[in-house]
């Protein structure tokens, strides 16, 4: 194991491009509004400064090219700036998706390029506002006509309002003729980690479960989802 780059903020995830360029999500969350103070949130953001977390968010997606296969990335570059709090990635029919934490976005791709410079294509909206989880992903339908995205629970249980959780905690399709959103599959509390089986052609997420409340609770989990599943 050894070092591939360094130097890079708060890397949240990455997406390898067919020609072996490594796309990271440098990104953390986006700002609050003011809750006021509680015992909790001093707490958190305490530990959180210590730790380094309680930074703005880089907003960009970072290239890392190792061009002569030794296992270290030679090439950094600033590949795509100015987004919201990005994650996911994926490529489709000459374009980059990127999942911000309140819009699907669209970028033309041209393999081997070291940045993007066009202005951004939404694709749709994906709910945002007060974001107890906003980390959100995307992948290609197989047929390339459909993608999913995973959008978290707003809050642990529900103490924001049930409105709050319209089309969260869930896997939602977005048919990318229509730009219409339908939930695909819902009760999943914090998903993300999309990928196809590739033998089975299932989708799989993985979810990560409640959290904040003791130590004693059900375990993180992976699954397939089917749709109109609830889990």
């Amino acid at each position: 194991v050894n070092e591939f780059a360094g130097g890079l903020d708060h890397p949240r995830w990455l997406y390898v491009a067919p020609n072996g360029d490594v796309l990271v999500a440098e990104s953390a969350a986006p700002p609050k509004p003011d809750e006021g103070f509680s015992i909790r949130r001093f707490f958190v953001d305490f530990f959180q400064s210590q730790a380094g977390a309680e930074t703005p968010s880089a907003n960009r997606i970072s290239l890392l090219r190792d061009q002569d296969g030794d296992g270290v990335a030679e090439t950094k570059t600033a590949f795509l700036a100015g987004l919201f709090s990005p994650f996911g990635m994926t490529l489709l029919n000459g374009k980059l998706f990127v999942a911000n934490a309140n819009a699907i976005v669209a970028y033309p791709y041209q393999e081997g390029a070291t940045e993007i410079t066009a202005p951004a294509e939404k694709i749709v909206d994906l709910p945002a506002g007060r974001n107890h989880h906003w980390t959100k992903d995307v992948t290609a339908s197989q047929d390339g006509t459909k993608l999913y995205a995973t959008v978290g629970s707003n809050s642990n249980v529900g103490e924001n309002g049930l409105e709050e959780e319209q089309n969260r905690a869930a896997v939602l399709e977005i048919d990318l003729a229509s730009k219409q959103t339908r939930l695909f599959a819902s009760g999943l509390r914090n998903p993300n980690g999309l990928s196809w089986h590739p033998e089975s052609g299932e989708l799989w997420v993985v979810v990560n479960e409640r959290d904040e409340i003791g130590s004693d609770l059900v375990p993180d989990y992976m699954t397939s989802v089917k749709d109109g599943g609830f889990y």
